[in-house]
């Protein structure tokens, strides 16, 4: 019962674009149902590119700026349902090689 979380980084999107998310997102769609999975993208200072995340509603953005602008960014966020700022831990598997036992692991400490 654990909802994956998709966490993209910003080099990549500035690297590939917008249009690589979104065709991601896409993919992910035709495989799997919409409630098995979410997408957190990093857009770092960059207001346009979280604008333009927050009309495709992407599920989890992180953006950082200051509180003035924060309020407004989590405004715009709000009217289209799309979380700002979420208290996720990630968890890098990439180097990891029982997968399995690290998952429990983190499990039970989450318990």
């Amino acid at each position: 019962k654990i909802l994956p979380i998709f966490y993209i980084k910003f080099y990549l999107i500035d690297g590939f674009g917008l249009d690589w998310i979104i065709e991601f997102r896409n993919l992910l769609l035709k495989k799997f149902n919409k409630n098995n999975f979410k997408i957190l993208v990093d857009c770092k200072k960059n207001y346009g590119l979280f604008i333009n995340l927050v009309q495709q509603k992407i599920d989890f953005l992180k953006v950082s700026s200051d509180s003035h602008t924060l309020t407004r960014l989590k405004n715009i966020a709000e009217k289209n349902k799309v979380i700002v700022n979420p208290k996720i831990s990630v968890v890098n598997l990439s180097n990891i090689k029982n997968i399995k036992l690290k998952i429990q692991k983190i499990l039970k400490e989450i318990k």
